[in-house]
């Protein structure tokens, strides 16, 4: 008996124990994961209004231990809280997605929890964090009129009137800001929405509104770097409503203050700007001039240089000087943008020795000579007029264009531009309508007469009539409208016969050929032929590309067994059918007929994707991070104006750049495959966005060639 009792008392002894230690580890695991959240907390307070960040590792461990608590003590006492402390540290640990679902679970489980209002607050920064703005939007304004801890208020209107902010409606986000500052927000957060507030009267030209609101940010115990941002921006406010001297007082401030000596020269520069606005270039320009010589801060010498150039160019009248200076700011700041503007304004001036090429027109000058040398002149005019900023010779050079070259194909587009020249910079609409009349009566089937019609508002009138843009339209009525086809083809033809200078020229030959395709087809290989010839005359164009489609989709027997003898297929031949040697532009391989090498067809989208091993290559699933040689667009393709899409297949290396390319489909011009073939031999695509099972395939990556703004 006394056997059994001790037994017993052994076994409750060793259950409770279990039952003890089982206890112990579940608040030790909890306590834990406490500790290591709320020391994270208070690393990343501290910094919550600079650089918002500390205490990752100590999240991490909160994690690690919330964890144990969730999978495996469901339903006790600290669920709700673990909980949280597991939701909150993956939202400050980026793991957005876990967060967003371990909020919700908290919200639809626990909704008498003491956490469930932090939570609502939280659940909202994720679905920020997650891009879905309207949903956390949503969450904000809720938080923003209910009855909520004043903090959260706060927080909830700050982040609203960011919103709003960012999207541009500066209005709705001061209902917020104005909230935080006057009634909500802690010191710290009275301050961001202050500058918002100031930065929204700024970008909405209330000037002195910004003015004031900066000069307010001074009282409300900024530090170094809210100090530097409110007078310098209180100088920029200033310059705009012309108080130049008050605004140069805020910057003398922040250079007579050795917080802010670091930052001597960007002070510099805003006060040479001052100069410039007063009209004080001779004290502007003695500013750049020391600036140029400062070794310690590119940024400030290449923007001084940058200065400078636009001084010569457009005081001083010196475009040699001012590429000289344009010329030094690139090679101090060429990644940035006012680099990037010097390297456009060189390479603009660069452009006067291009287009400074004169010809002399005999009767042996062939027309193609005198379209290209009116092609130059005319980009010669336009880069006065847009780049450099000297309209008066803008209009001599396209005066001369029209009285040097009158048979060129541009002298047109020569006297629409200089006739809206007189328009906009002499007001002189007598002079700009004139010209336009005359474009009418010396050139009437030019294919700028519907410009010319719009401008002088005479679309509709008997006037309307005679280009080839107009027998198009009545072509494709006829075809659309009325099913006529003869018509159609008859208008159509009509253009081809002439006008043989359009730009609808190609258009109409090769819809002559698809209207008797699709609607009076021969039933033998005259099509084929004809579709044959029409690539052979006008490799590269979109128009033959088309009419390439159309010869591959022919019956391949039905041409064959239509051949004779000399040379020709004869019945049964497998050989590529009246191909030539030649490879059709852009397509390794694949003949002017659309036939592949070895008699076999390829076409040229499934030739794209075989690598030179054999092996299927993988189209690149992003753009490049950074290209070391952009492309430009070359001056020798202006002429034809070609924008597209050329294919590579390129091969990276273990840090992502090419290392090997090859041009699958190129454009009708040399020139811009050689540009877009040195813009893609040195791109760095990131590796680490690429499955590491398909980084040492060949990739296809197709190029996108567009022309330059002033060619549009």
């Amino acid at each position: 008996m006394v056997s059994k009792l001790l037994k017993y008392s052994i076994l409750l002894l060793l259950l409770s124990a279990v039952t003890f230690s089982s206890g112990c580890v579940y608040y030790n695991t909890f306590y834990n994961a406490k500790k290591a959240f709320n020391e994270a907390e208070k690393a990343r307070e501290k910094n919550k209004y600079t650089s918002g960040r500390g205490g990752t590792a100590q999240y991490k461990i909160a994690i690690e231990k919330s964890l144990k608590i969730i999978d495996n003590h469901p339903n006790t006492k600290y669920y709700d809280d673990a909980l949280f402390v597991l939701a909150v540290s993956y939202f400050h640990t980026n793991e957005f997605n876990k967060a967003d679902r371990r909020f919700r679970e908290l919200l639809a489980n626990y909704q008498e929890s003491e956490f469930v209002k932090e939570s609502e607050l939280y659940l909202a920064k994720t679905k920020l964090q997650l891009k879905d703005q309207d949903e956390a939007m949503q969450l904000f304004e809720k938080i923003f009129v209910a009855d909520y801890e004043k903090s959260f208020k706060s927080e909830a209107a700050l982040e609203l009137g960011i919103y709003h902010f960012d999207n541009k409606d500066y209005r709705e986000a001061q209902t917020y800001l104005l909230a935080v500052r006057d009634s909500l927000g802690n010191n710290a957060e009275k301050r961001i929405a202050q500058k918002y507030i100031a930065d929204g009267y700024f970008n909405i030209f209330q000037f002195n509104s910004a003015l004031g609101a900066y000069l307010q940010m001074l009282g409300m115990n900024p530090d170094k770097n809210e100090k530097y941002y409110a007078l310098y921006q209180a100088s920029q406010a200033a310059f705009s409503v012309m108080k130049i001297s008050e605004g140069m007082d805020y910057l003398n401030t922040l250079k007579n203050d050795e917080l802010y000596f670091d930052s001597l020269g960007s002070l510099d520069l805003a006060i040479a700007e001052g100069y410039l606005i007063e009209g004080d270039i001779e004290n502007a320009e003695a500013i750049y001039l020391e600036k140029i010589k400062d070794e310690t801060d590119r940024r400030v010498a290449g923007t001084a240089h940058y200065q400078l150039g636009l001084l010569a160019q457009f005081e001083y009248d010196d475009l040699l000087k001012a590429k000289e200076y344009f010329d030094a700011a690139v090679k101090l700041i060429r990644g940035q943008d006012i680099g990037k503007y010097a390297l456009e304004k060189s390479s603009d001036i660069g452009k006067l020795e291009t287009y400074a090429r004169t010809l002399i027109i005999d009767s042996t000058t062939a027309q193609e000579q005198i379209d290209d040398a009116a092609y130059t002149q005319f980009q010669l005019a336009q880069l006065y007029w847009f780049s450099l900023n000297k309209p008066d010779t803008a209009m001599l050079e396209m005066q001369y264009l029209i009285d040097s070259f009158p048979t060129a194909y541009d002298v047109p587009n020569a006297m629409i531009a200089l006739s809206q020249m007189y328009r906009e910079y002499k007001s002189d609409t007598t002079t700009s309508d004139s010209l336009l009349r005359e474009v009418i009566n010396k050139h009437p089937s030019s294919d700028r007469i519907p410009q010319v019609l719009e401008l002088l508002g005479l679309k509709g009138t008997p006037a309307d009539t005679g280009y080839a843009e107009l027998y198009i339209r009545k072509a494709e009525d006829f075809l659309v409208d009325s099913d006529n086809i003869d018509s159609a083809k008859y208008y159509y033809q009509y253009v081809v016969d002439n006008f043989p200078e359009s730009d609808y020229y190609l258009h109409a030959r090769f819809a002559v050929l698809w209207v008797t395709e699709e609607y009076q087809a021969p039933g033998d290989s005259s099509l084929y032929f004809a579709y044959d010839a029409f690539v052979d005359s006008f490799p590269g164009t979109p128009w033959a590309q088309e009419a390439t489609r159309r010869v591959r989709s022919l019956p391949r027997q039905e041409v064959a067994e239509d051949q004779g003898e000399d040379g020709e297929l004869a019945p049964g031949d497998s050989a590529s059918v009246n191909a030539g040697d030649d490879e059709f532009p852009g397509n390794a391989g694949v003949t002017k007929s659309g036939l592949g090498e070895n008699d076999e067809y390829m076409d040229p989208e499934l030739a794209l994707y075989v690598d030179p091993d054999g092996n299927r290559a993988i189209d690149m699933p992003l753009e490049p991070e950074r290209i070391k040689d952009e492309f430009e667009y070359p001056v020798e393709a202006y002429r034809s104006g070609w924008e597209g899409e050329l294919a590579f297949q390129i091969l990276l290396d273990f840090s992502g750049e090419v290392v090997d390319y090859i041009l699958k489909i190129r454009s009708p011009n040399a020139e811009i495959d050689k540009e877009a073939s040195l813009a893609v031999s040195t791109m760095v695509f990131d590796m680490l966005r690429i499955p590491p099972d398909i980084q040492e395939s060949w990739f296809v990556y197709k190029f996108k060639v567009r022309k330059p703004d002033q060619l549009r």
